[in-house]
């Protein structure tokens, strides 16, 4: 039997955690600039709804960083849908938020970003297809 059996099947991820140092500095980037929906808020907790049951939330007692953090050397990356990328990159550009350069897959495009504190994100626009063959994919 595995862990995950033992535990009780997972249904849902609930949401993601980002531990923030200036929670309400964040606060006004993840509500004014990303345009997420405050939910509810104390002076060290802040959870935002990320639609459809999901949430993200902020947590006082990170460290901030003044370099972007390397999403590549492990951590999670909360992934947030965009109806369209464009207009959201250039309303992070207007906001100077820090970016990549957009993505373009068969299943969509992608762009990482960060927020003012180094924690990265990323924005996804969905292609809503599915190319016939797909080398890079693996069997489930």
């Amino acid at each position: 039997m595995s862990m995950i059996q033992a535990l009780g099947n997972v249904s849902k991820v609930r949401g993601a955690l980002i531990f923030v140092e200036d929670a309400e500095a964040e606060l006004k980037f993840y509500r004014d600039v990303i345009g997420l929906r405050l939910l509810y808020r104390t002076r060290t907790f802040i959870r935002f709804d990320a639609t459809q049951g999901t949430s993200l939330s902020l947590i006082s007692g990170g460290t901030a960083s003044a370099e972007p953090k390397d999403y590549r050397r492990g951590g999670v990356v909360p992934e947030l849908i965009v109806d369209n990328l464009a207009l959201a990159i250039r309303r992070l550009d207007s906001a100077g938020v820090r970016h990549e350069e957009v993505v373009r897959t068969a299943y969509g495009s992608f762009c990482f970003l960060w927020d003012p504190e180094g924690n990265p994100l990323q924005f996804y626009e969905s292609a809503f297809t599915r190319p016939a063959e797909d080398t890079d994919r693996l069997p489930a």
